[in-house]
């Protein structure tokens, strides 16, 4: 993160010049917006933009973000009530605080899942959307947690550093992945990543502050279905949308 914020002054050092020069021609962007913000936080004494937790939404991705929350839990309640028939009420369970979970998640504040800080933006500037197609930005402080999606339901656990996907998955009870084969990780950038977690297709990997793991439903059970294929598809992907801290501080750019 330290890295990230070195690289993110050394471009706030040369890219006024360029900004400006883009602006006269074109529209306004996300890196001339980038850049006003982190003017204004300069002059307030804030503190530089953490880019691995700073973020925009474009517009076309918020739209579909409410519709796509609702059909995720459809799916998990059929796959609840079709548990709760079989007697299987602690698999049940795990899916019912799925969600809620997810309910409780309203579709906005939200991210798209990609990197659209200015680092990122000023390494390729054909990269560099016009404003016109952000909804917001923002930026958060670090969280304290990394979050679980399970067969023990969905939980929050302290963050240490140095923390891995086998050090988080070892905290929670053994029937959190009982059956369990894999899990994706959900990094603080909204990007995704599938994990072996079973002894013959371990993978290991670095936990960062904020980051997700959803449990992967085994295809030979409720994987296979046609419900829990869409989870198994969707529901991370939902995920990477999601604002990767609580202190967050979003600017509305409409």
């Amino acid at each position: 993160m330290r890295n990230l914020t070195l690289v993110a002054l050394g471009w706030l050092a040369v890219l006024p010049g360029l900004a400006q020069a883009q602006s006269a021609a074109t529209s306004p962007t996300l890196l001339e917006a980038w850049l006003a913000w982190q003017e204004e936080r300069q002059a307030s004494q804030a503190a530089p933009f953490d880019w691995a937790y700073s973020f925009a939404l474009r517009a076309n991705d918020a739209l579909p973000l409410e519709q796509r929350r609702r059909r995720l839990v459809a799916e998990l309640e059929v796959l609840s009530n079709t548990l709760e028939l079989a007697r299987d009420t602690d698999r049940a369970d795990a899916l019912t605080d799925w969600q809620r979970g997810l309910s409780s998640l309203p579709a906005e504040p939200a991210r798209s899942p990609e990197r659209l800080g200015l680092p990122h933006l000023a390494s390729d500037l054909r990269r560099n959307p016009a404003m016109a197609d952000i909804a917001a930005l923002g930026t958060c402080t670090p969280p304290a947690w990394i979050e679980t999606w399970t067969l023990e339901g969905v939980d929050r656990l302290r963050w240490t550093p140095g923390m891995s996907v086998e050090q988080a998955l070892d905290a929670l009870p053994g029937s959190a992945t009982k059956g369990i084969d894999r899990v994706t990780l959900v990094t603080p950038l909204g990007e995704t990543r599938d994990l072996g977690i079973a002894a013959w297709n371990h993978e290991g990997a670095p936990l960062a502050p904020g980051s997700r793991l959803v449990s992967l439903l085994p295809e030979r059970g409720l994987g296979g279905t046609a419900e829990g294929d869409i989870v198994n598809r969707e529901l991370a992907a939902w995920l990477a949308t999601r604002l990767p801290g609580d202190d967050c501080t979003i600017r509305d750019v409409e």
